[in-house]
């Protein structure tokens, strides 16, 4: 259990039998635990990468009953100072705007905690598009909305029109490998494609069949995200990257 500014945080080591010398934070997504991405540190584990998961604020074992990305943020630099520092970072969903803005430095007073490379398995593209989705599905007037969005400006010092993954990709030369499944009707594969765009340091890895959530138990893409840890290489089919000038 490690303290963060909003209480604690629930952490899990999970070092190797056969370490190759490479160690991977891994971050679950929204309303999730660390128990679902389980599987796919336990491959890690077989591959010998050492592994540390996370349960963020408000979920599983750790404190507190929210949860924004500001929060997230926080509790990945109280990992990274405890456990790291973390030659990868890997969030699935949500999770993936938590290891992507930590990695950037997001947050106005965390500094950025970059690793030698980042994985996202079924991330968001836009954090406005989401929050717009969100405002809708509830109801939101226009005024609450505008309010809900300012909210972003005070607890990152950013706005929240800067939180475009694909654009914030654009403008850094960190290795990222995006994980996407086609069939994925939570975060849609277009996002993964807009991401892909970026630049030649982001890596697409395709599925399809697999949703949302089963992609993180499929032992191909275990098989990928190991390979890109350890040698920075992986085998993900980069043609659907070609498809993104006419469909994303």
């Amino acid at each position: 259990m490690l303290q963060h500014a909003g209480g604690l945080v629930a952490t899990w080591d999970m070092p190797s039998a056969q370490p190759v010398g490479r160690k991977a934070l891994l971050v679950h997504g929204w309303n999730s635990r660390s128990l679902h991405l389980l599987a796919l540190a336990r491959s890690l584990n077989d591959a010998g990468i050492d592994t540390v998961l996370l349960d963020l604020p408000g979920h599983g074992a750790s404190t507190g009953r929210h949860l924004h990305l500001g929060k997230g943020i926080e509790a990945v630099d109280a990992a990274w100072r405890h456990h790291g520092p973390f030659d990868a970072m890997i969030g699935h969903s949500f999770g993936g705007s938590v290891v992507l803005n930590t990695a950037l430095g997001s947050a106005m007073c965390v500094p950025a905690r970059r690793p030698e490379r980042l994985v996202t398995i079924g991330a968001p593209n836009s954090l406005p598009a989401l929050f717009r989705w969100f405002g809708r599905r509830i109801g939101l007037p226009p005024v609450a909305q505008e309010a809900l969005e300012r909210r972003v400006l005070s607890l990152l010092g950013r706005s929240l029109d800067l939180f475009v993954a694909g654009d914030q990709l654009a403008d850094t030369d960190l290795p990222v490998l995006v994980v996407h499944d086609m069939d994925d009707t939570e975060v849609l594969y277009t996002d993964a494609l807009r991401m892909a765009r970026a630049g030649r340091h982001v890596r697409l890895h395709t599925t399809s069949g697999l949703g949302h959530r089963r992609v993180l138990r499929d032992e191909s893409v275990h098989a990928a995200i190991a390979t890109y840890v350890t040698a920075g290489q992986d085998d993900a089919d980069e043609k659907p990257i070609a498809l993104v000038r006419d469909y994303a």
